[in-house]
């Protein structure tokens, strides 16, 4: 039987170039998106691609727990196995009439974390079975996130946004305690979709710089792919398309020439003893309403 694959947030960007990748490698991949019609435009793509390729869309909210949930339910009525798992369906902006979603979360939380984890959750016995690895997207931006978990996550604020891919890498790690492989990994700046709030003088300079010095979405989905594919991964592993400088791994694992898919050093911080299962335990209390 083929490997099967899930990729959340397939329908574009970094995900649809993953998907059809994994696609291309002989995975059955399933697109877990919200829009029917983009994620079989993006499928469309896959088998152009690949005529040989296995696809199959599911319908994926990963900002409502209750989809999260019928996801996971409609998933292991159909599969058993799963091979990999890439949790990169997210958000990078919200306006401010959707801050907090129906279940009462914060958005960036509740999009960017807290659906994710639960879909791993639902999913994690499978998972296990299968000798399965679980591929979370994260960002640059965890080396800002704020380690007060319970004060970021009472409402939107300037770390929101941060403190959710932080928490998208602290999840992984601590997935190896729970029996099955986790990897972080950073896209790169991606001169992709994510970009579309942006307005006015802004949105003229990004225009020039997205298209002067970002990345492709192939080239950010290649560290998402060597993640769901390379053996003999180390543990606690952070994955980014750079390669970073020891003077300055900060500003080095930002912005630069493209180097593939890198085991990359991640924020100091990240690493601490205890922040991963500290951060676990305080989301199984703060999710388990909704488990």
């Amino acid at each position: 039987m083929s490997k099967v694959a899930i990729v959340t947030g397939s329908s574009s960007g970094i995900g649809l170039e993953a998907a059809a990748d994994l696609a291309a490698k002989g995975y059955n991949v399933v697109y877990a998106c919200r829009n029917k019609e983009k994620a079989e435009a993006a499928i469309a793509e896959a088998v152009k691609r690949c005529p040989s390729a296995k696809t199959e869309f599911m319908q994926l909210d990963v900002g409502s727990m209750d989809s999260v949930k019928e996801f996971a339910k409609t998933f292991l009525a159909k599969y058993d196995r799963l091979d990999v798992l890439i949790n990169n369906a997210g958000c990078g902006y919200f306006k401010s009439s959707d801050r907090t979603t129906k279940d009462g979360l914060e958005a960036f939380f509740a999009t960017n974390y807290a659906g994710p984890w639960i879909l791993t959750n639902k999913l994690l016995e499978l998972l296990k079975k299968s000798s399965g690895r679980v591929v979370n997207v994260t960002s640059i931006e965890h080396w800002e996130g704020s380690y007060n978990f319970e004060k970021v996550v009472e409402k939107t604020g300037a770390n929101s946004y941060a403190t959710s891919k932080l928490m998208m890498m602290l999840m992984a790690w601590e997935l190896n305690n729970h029996g099955v492989k986790g990897i972080a990994v950073s896209p790169g700046a991606v001169n992709s979709g994510i970009w579309w709030y942006l307005r006015g003088i802004k949105k003229f300079f990004y225009k020039i710089m997205l298209a002067l010095f970002f990345l492709t979405p192939k080239q950010g989905s290649e560290p998402l792919v060597f993640a769901a594919t390379q053996e003999d991964l180390p543990s606690n592993c952070y994955v980014t398309p750079y390669k970073q400088r020891g003077w300055c791994p900060y500003y080095s694992d930002m912005l630069g020439p493209f180097n593939g898919p890198t085991v990359g050093k991640p924020c100091p911080k990240a690493t601490k003893n205890g922040e991963a299962k500290k951060l676990w335990d305080f989301t199984a209390e703060k999710l388990k309403k909704f488990m």
